[in-house]
């Protein structure tokens, strides 16, 4: 009989080794940190069903965006991040979107996915469907100040 241990991060994901099993948790806090420069989204089925959005400022998600891809680069070196960082707003977050789903833990690539929901006028949506086609949404502003 052979004994396999075995290592459960906090997001679930496993590991055979407990250094690497460390380090993914470290890069999933470090991943939150980044993103935590966004404002807040709801997490509600009206927002993912387009009852809404949260206007953010171009600078904050450019930066931020710029900042998350440079951290995607300790799991890949693929060109298209580099592309996307110096592309600036002419480039698609779909650009880079399939190669992360495929090179990044899918508790990373969520951090994405958020960029995928924001149109060219910094709007975030609950959905990407909505970001592309933001006609078929409610147009409320849900981050209005004062409220």
């Amino acid at each position: 009989m052979q004994v396999i241990k075995k290592y459960k991060a906090d997001d679930g994901v496993e590991f055979l080794d407990a250094n690497k099993c460390k380090e993914h948790e470290a890069n999933c806090k470090l991943a939150k940190v980044i993103m935590s420069s966004l404002l807040v989204k709801p997490d509600s089925i009206d927002f993912s069903n387009g009852h809404g959005y949260i206007q953010h400022d171009r600078s904050e998600v450019l930066n931020t965006r710029n900042r998350f891809l440079e951290f995607i680069k300790r799991y890949t070196d693929h060109k298209w991040v580099q592309a996307t960082i110096d592309g600036g707003t002419d480039v698609h977050p779909s650009y880079v979107d399939r190669m992360l789903g495929e090179s990044v833990p899918t508790s990373i690539w969520k951090h994405w996915h958020r960029f995928s929901c924001i149109d060219s006028q910094f709007r975030e949506w609950g959905q990407p469907f909505y970001a592309n086609h933001p006609e078929g949404a409610k147009q409320i502003q849900l981050n209005r100040e004062g409220e």
